[in-house]
């Protein structure tokens, strides 16, 4: 049995507790900035409040317009017809998206249907020469827009699908420039040949079908271009769904953190909403994970172009409104305003 004296045993901490105490005091400060930015964010962007039940009458409507009841100019339905109570799902909210040119008149006409729940969202085009009433009389959809703003295009919109329009949003097409240059230009498949001049719409593209590194001037021509396709506006609403796609797809990077508030300005520049901020917040954060590759659906409005119109496809349009999952129950034809001149 030795007698050599015990070594003492060290109470100094190792390297590697340490480090574990470290990454625990990380951990846990990243934790707390974690469940304070939850609560945060709840208190100051909770999912929005909107009708569960909406309301449609049932048949055509006629125009009530009269000195004593002045309307937007949207033929409004009979306040005696009798209407149909429709309930909504929860977590599913809707927005006209409205592209609007300097020289007036909506140039692009979408809605937009976002289901927080399931993570999932359609983008639907409305041609501009879709077929409507308004003040008594056949027009062309866009032109909605140039008499009665934008509260006439969101009667004329709902009235026709019978969908509720939450939100609207309006962007200048400039925006489209301002915000490509800033996130340094954007990778696109440019469908067709492009060469057009329209020095009154303030319009010029030259460019050649095939992927494309798009600067703000090209983008804006490839959204806007209207007579590059031989199906006129039917072609340019395919283009601006795909194009409106691949931006948001380059737009939302981490590279373009440091782009953000440059971003907010062209938006607070050429962007009118009703969607208020928190709001926007929500439907942010709602998005963060979607893969717009599988997430997102597009499409347009069935119809035929019966000069000087583009008149929908009734059954069509039936199928397409009830597949975008608005509603608990099946929506009926009967409360569709869909106009036939």
């Amino acid at each position: 049995m030795s007698n050599s004296p015990k070594r003492a045993v060290s109470r100094k901490p190792s390297f590697l507790q340490r480090l574990a105490k470290a990454l625990y005091i990380v951990l846990f400060i990243l934790s707390l900035i974690v469940v304070v930015g939850f609560v945060a964010l709840k208190l100051f962007a909770p999912a929005p409040k909107v009708p569960n039940q909406v309301e449609f009458p049932i048949g055509p409507i006629q125009s009530t317009d009269t000195p004593e009841r002045p309307s937007d100019g949207v033929d409004d339905p009979d306040p005696n017809a009798t209407r149909l109570v429709l309930n909504r799902r929860e977590g599913v909210y809707t927005c006209l998206l409205l592209g609007v040119a300097d020289q007036g008149g909506s140039d692009t006409i979408m809605l937009g249907v976002f289901d927080t729940g399931a993570k999932t969202a359609s983008l639907i085009s409305i041609p501009r020469d879709t077929v409507v009433r308004y003040e008594g009389s056949y027009k062309k959809i866009n032109a909605v827009y140039s008499y009665g703003g934008v509260k006439a295009m969101v009667s004329a919109v709902s009235n026709m699908l019978a969908v509720p329009i939450d939100y609207y949003v309006s962007v200048n097409t400039r925006a489209f420039r301002d915000i490509v240059n800033e996130i340094g230009g954007v990778d696109f498949y440019v469908p067709v040949d492009m060469y057009y001049n329209d020095p009154y719409g303030d319009l010029a593209i030259n460019i050649s079908a095939g992927y494309h590194h798009l600067n703000g001037r090209q983008a804006e021509g490839v959204v806007r271009c209207r007579n590059c396709y031989a199906n006129a506006d039917i072609g340019r609403a395919a283009t601006q769904r795909a194009f409106l796609t691949a931006l948001a797809k380059q737009t939302i990077t981490l590279s373009n953190v440091t782009r953000v508030t440059n971003l907010i300005n062209i938006l607070n520049t050429y962007v009118d909403s009703d969607m208020p901020l928190n709001v926007m917040v929500y439907f942010g954060t709602q998005a963060v994970g979607m893969d717009l590759d599988t997430a997102l659906e597009t499409g347009g409005l069935t119809g035929e172009w019966i000069n000087p119109y583009w008149e929908l496809d009734d059954d069509a349009i039936l199928e397409l409104v009830n597949g975008l999952g608005i509603y608990e129950e099946e929506v009926p034809a009967e409360i569709l305003n869909i106009v036939h001149p």
